[in-house]
Formats: structure tokens, sequence, C-alpha cells
């Protein structure tokens, strides 16, 4: 009976209704890496993933040194008893000896470098007057050195969310690791495409109050890295790291996530097992976990410490003078929200403004033919040639930006009309240009428009009027606006 008293307890404890989450002393935190997609950030490659054949392969082995305090970092050494043997692949055109660890890394990145500045200061933080490159001990192979380059850019910032101020601890600049491409029982094989990717991280503080609010805050965070400009886009291009505790339980990361959706209830979820784990008085540590698209999470290691982390010899302290920062304020970007309302008044919907809020092809056509109905653009860039690849059968247009600006100038200047734009992609779709499609979809003077109107009432004299106007619009569809069609009916 009493076993039986106790699973009840423990169910009524876990239960997702009973979540009061300022009660249970719940704490969480983000790490939200963002990649940048100026080059890589201590040497020339281009960053750039293939998919393509590696040209050779590294093979490497870990072995646990001490830090500058004396002593062998706990997850170092647990790594180190795994006898894992690391394959690096290569190319020979986009990684160098700097990725392999067998040259000194370069000058960081100076594109890189702004972009965190511009992060920073758009977080109203206290950016540093030199900064620091550092090594921090990496263990899992995703680096050929055993250590990621990483450098602290600010701190002591915040950001706004759903009126919630939300601390930002510190924005950092570091490299991106090697991805991994297969393992087996001895073996982890990485690529180095993505090793030395520039990587603004920003913290927050322990402030978030519910799984909720961290999925908010992580996309508020992610918006704000892609209005610099320079960041990678695609899923994976910004991951996320969850910190979460609760009272009397010491603190978890959960590592790994890249879909935003996934993380409330992985938090939950996380909440459910540290409330297990007090209940059944087991032993307490705090530790990585890997985030898995399940929502649970697997242990990944024990929590890394302080002696993971020591200065890089290689690269000299980086100034960032009042004029630098002065010259980063004067070239803020437009801030997400500023830039949504905006496209509001424009005339866009909800929908279709957060759609097109870090389109670059939408913001040039936009600027480009001002006269033109926003709206038009964005549907036509998110839907219309989707519909037009679709009746085209084909599964991939060969539409380029020139095509777009041929099609919107044509439009602009009054010698096409907008119902005419779907019927020409699908024309170039098949192979035709513009200039040979647009001839078909010229718009008819209004006597010529009248007189083809006579004539398709003549040939379908017997036709009820309300069909017979569907006939001819059917038939001037893209030649003439529909409005006067309409009225000259």
């Amino acid at each position: 009976m009493q076993r039986k008293s106790n699973k009840k307890s423990l169910n009524i404890l876990l239960s997702s209704h009973n979540m009061d989450y300022p009660k249970l002393g719940f704490k969480c935190g983000l790490e939200v890496h963002g990649q940048l997609d100026v080059g890589k950030l201590f040497c020339e490659c281009e960053g750039r993933l293939r998919k393509d054949k590696p040209h050779f392969t590294v093979n490497r082995k870990l072995r646990a040194m001490a830090g500058e305090s004396g002593y062998i970092d706990a997850a170092a050494a647990h790594a180190q008893a795994k006898g894992l043997r690391y394959v690096y692949e290569g190319y020979n055109d986009t990684t160098c000896l700097v990725e392999l660890d067998e040259e000194p890394p370069h000058t960081v990145n100076k594109e890189a470098l702004d972009a965190a500045l511009t992060i920073a200061t758009i977080l109203h933080c206290d950016i540093a007057d030199y900064v620091q490159v550092m090594r921090k001990t990496i263990v899992d192979g995703t680096n050929v050195s055993g250590f990621q380059r990483t450098s602290m850019i600010a701190t002591n910032g915040y950001i706004e969310v759903g009126g919630d101020k939300i601390s930002i601890i510190f924005v950092g600049l570091e490299e991106d690791a090697a991805r991994r491409t297969a393992e087996d029982k001895e073996t982890v094989t990485y690529r180095l495409d993505r090793l030395g990717i520039p990587l603004v991280e920003i913290a927050t503080g322990p402030d978030i109050k519910t799984p909720e609010q961290a999925k908010a805050v992580a996309l508020a965070i992610g918006m704000l890295i892609r209005a610099t400009g320079k960041a990678m886009r695609g899923i994976g291009t910004i991951r996320q790291d969850v910190n979460v505790s609760i009272k009397n339980h010491p603190r978890i990361e959960l590592k790994g996530f890249q879909d935003l959706k996934s993380m409330p209830e992985t938090i939950k979820r996380e909440v459910k097992r540290q409330q297990e784990v007090l209940y059944k008085k087991e032993k307490l540590e705090s530790h990585v976990r890997n985030a898995k698209p399940d929502f649970t999470s697997k242990y990944l290691r024990p929590m890394p410490g302080s002696a993971r982390m020591y200065p890089e010899t290689d690269l000299t302290l980086i100034p960032i003078s009042r004029d630098k920062r002065a010259d980063i304020e004067k070239r803020l970007p437009e801030l997400p929200d500023v830039k949504f309302n905006r496209l509001l008044k424009a005339g866009l919907n909800d929908v279709l403004a957060s759609q097109v809020l870090f389109d670059d092809q939408f913001a040039y056509l936009h600027k480009k033919f001002k006269k033109l109905d926003p709206k038009l653009i964005a549907t036509t860039l998110l839907s219309t040639q989707k519909e037009a690849r679709k009746k085209a059968d084909q599964d991939e247009g060969n539409f380029q930006q020139e095509h777009f600006e041929e099609i919107f100038k044509l439009l602009q200047d009054g010698k096409i009309s907008k119902e005419a734009v779907l019927d020409m992609l699908v024309e170039v779709a098949k192979g035709e240009t513009v200039a040979s499609a647009a001839k078909k979809f010229k718009l008819m003077s209004d006597v010529e428009l009248k007189k083809e109107i006579a004539k398709l009432k003549k040939k379908f004299a017997k036709v009820p009027e309300n069909k017979l106007k569907g006939i001819v619009i059917g038939n001037l569809r893209g030649k003439a606006d529909i409005q006067k069609i309409m009225k000259f009916l």
C-alpha cells in the first residue's frame, strides 16, 4: 500500500498541471549561437558547408592535459577515457592549416567583429576596451586542436521581451566547431568545412520565467542576429543551449536546440526529471544533456569547470576605441520591430511582413520599385513563383533576380497588368525570356479592349450574362485591368 501511495504522490508532483514555476524555484537562461556569413574567423577560407567528397582525411586522438591550475578538467578526463579515434575530413580549397592546427591563427575577421559589436550595442551592453581571445578546452573532438578560440566582446546588457527585461550576461565571438558526419564505437568522423565559421554567442541571465518565455527570448535574439545582415540562413545556423534548474537541484545545460518549437516542451520535461530526481533522493550532479527531437534529453558529459579556459598566446589584444564604438553606433541596422511596423504601414499584413522581414531580395525590389504595391512584390516572391513552377510542371524554377526586375519594370511602366505576372512566370519557367513572354501579355489600349469585348459578346451571345463575365475575363486575363474589363463590359 505504501508503494502505491508513493507512486500516486509522485505522479501528482510531476503533473504538468502542477507547474507553479515561481514556487518550484525555476531558473532558466539561454546561450544563443548565430553563425555569420563573412568567411572564417581566423583565416581567409570560405565558410561554406559542402556535400561533395572530401579531398583528404586526418586522424587524431584526444589526450587530456592539465590547465594553468595544475588540474585536468573533469570533462576532458571523461572524454579521454572513451579512447575514441577522430577522423577529420577536409578540402584543399576551403580548409587550410589553421583548421588542422598546423598553423597559428590569422588576424580576427573584421566583419565578424563588427557584427558582434553591433549586436552588443543593440543589446545596451558595456563593450570591452580590449578583446582578449581565449582558448576553451573542447573534449568531444569537434576541434582538431582540442580547444575552441573564443572572446568576450561585451557584458551587462539587456533585451526586452513581452514586457520583461531579460539581462544579457555577455556577448562573445568564437569559432564554430567541425560537424559530425559519421560515428561508430571506436571512431567519430568530423568535417572541417564548419570549423572556424564565426559564431556570435549571446548569454542571458537566469531571468526567464517560463518555458514558453524561453522560446520567445530565443526568437527575439535570433531576429537581432539576422538584423545585422551578416547572419547565415537556414536550419542549424542559429543554435540554442538552455540552462535549467529548480530549487535544490544544480544547473543542467540542455544542448543542441535547432527547432524552437521543441524548446518549451523539452524544458518542461527537464523540470519534471529534476523533480523526480529530488523526490527519489538520487545523486545530484550539474551536467550537460543533449536535447532530442522527441522532447527528451540524454546525458552527455559532466559540466566543464573553470580550468578549461586560458589565454590564446598566438593573438594580441584587440583594442576597441571610442571612434570604433561611435562608428558602430552610426551604422546600426533597422531593428526588427521597427522594420515590421514600417512594412505594416506600407500595406503588408502581419503574415507577409513577418515572412519578408529578413528577405534581402524583397528589400531590394521594394526599394527599387517604390510605385508598386509591396504586397504584390511579396506575394510574387513567396507564392506566385511557386504556383508558376507548378503550372509549368517544373520542380525547380529557373527564376533569376533579373527576371523579377524585368517583370516589375514592365508592371511599373504600365506595359503589363498585375494579373499577367503569374502567366509570365509560367512562360519563363518553361524557358521563354521575359521579353518574348511580355509580347503575349501586352496591355490592350482602350480601343482594342472595347473591340475585343464586342467580339466576345457577339461570339457568346446566347450565354447568360452572369457566365459571360467569366468567359470575357478568362479570355482577356492578363491583357487588361480587370476593373476596366468589367467597366467596359
